[in-house]
């Protein structure tokens, strides 16, 4: 579990080039996890206290206060919190043709995710003023859409690249392979023996390497990762939670809404209503 407050605005003028889309802080329980989750924008996390990992393709980043770490676009990511020393971060997700080469200039990409940045109290006074401005008109996006960009120019200013200081460690190939196969597969609903059969592999022994690399079991991951591709699709859609339903391979509208609600704590139909603007939750939710 985790306290958090965050801010979810959708655009009603998308800017093409760069453009707010949400923001939050956290402060989590030891052992608090989020994901699997795949993102549409870029998603930029500081480490305020504590320390934790995050698991993406098939490498584990070991982080702690004063580091942090970008999540790309259509990646599936996880990660968790220290269960002695539990982290606390703000977030900032941003959409937009130009951000991959924004990132690039400071020497982020897909083969260098983790930085290390000097002045906290600046990232997390940067996004609480961005809670100032949740009513949905023009002026206050006008304003989120600034917010973005001194969040990217106190990257600039502030950050380190840890291209080789962080601490990595490289994900088991047959967890790798399964990570694979679950991505390929409709609806994300393959046993673990469908899976095991095809790499050749003792179930219960790649049960054992994906819960130790990944962090859950293969039935939890896919059924994580299919609730939060139904976030998604909460919030960025006008799907009919029947439609939803249907998209994410659930066998009804009942048992997606059963599942949901346990997992999140609140309905399908909640989620999409508080995810709009700005809440307070307790829960995995960004």
């Amino acid at each position: 579990m985790e306290e958090s407050l965050f801010l979810l605005k959708l655009p009603n003028n998308p800017h093409r080039d760069c453009y707010f889309s949400f923001c939050g802080f956290a402060k989590t329980e030891p052992n608090h996890s989020f994901g699997p989750a795949i993102r549409d924008q870029y998603v930029i996390h500081i480490v305020l206290e504590g320390k934790g990992y995050y698991s993406i393709k098939n490498q584990k980043y070991y982080l702690t206060k004063g580091m942090g770490f970008v999540i790309p676009p259509n990646i599936s990511t996880f990660y968790q919190a220290d269960e002695d020393h539990p982290w606390s971060y703000v977030w900032m997700g941003i959409g937009g043709e130009m951000v991959d080469g924004y990132l690039e200039s400071l020497g982020l990409n897909r083969e260098s995710l983790s930085f290390e940045v000097r002045n906290l109290n600046d990232f997390k006074s940067l996004v609480f003023e961005c809670f100032a401005y949740e009513q949905d008109d023009f002026l206050n996006e006008i304003i989120l859409q600034k917010q973005v960009y001194k969040f990217l120019e106190r990257l600039a200013k502030s950050s380190i690249s840890l291209n080789n200081d962080v601490v990595t460690r490289k994900v088991n190939p047959y967890v790798n392979q399964a990570l694979e196969m679950i991505m390929q597969s409709e609806h994300m609903n393959l046993s673990v023996n469908e899976i095991a059969r095809e790499l050749a592999i003792n179930p219960s022994y790649l049960s054992r390497l994906f819960k130790k690399d990944i962090g859950s079991s293969i039935k939890g991951y896919m059924n994580e990762l299919r609730l939060a591709t139904a976030n998604n699709l909460l919030t960025s859609t006008d799907n009919s939670i029947q439609k939803i339903s249907e998209l994410t391979g659930f066998s009804s509208t009942q048992t997606f809404s059963k599942a949901f609600k346990q997992s999140r704590g609140i309905s399908p139909t909640i989620y999409r209503q508080n995810r709009i603007g700005l809440g307070e939750i307790r829960s995995n939710h960004h």
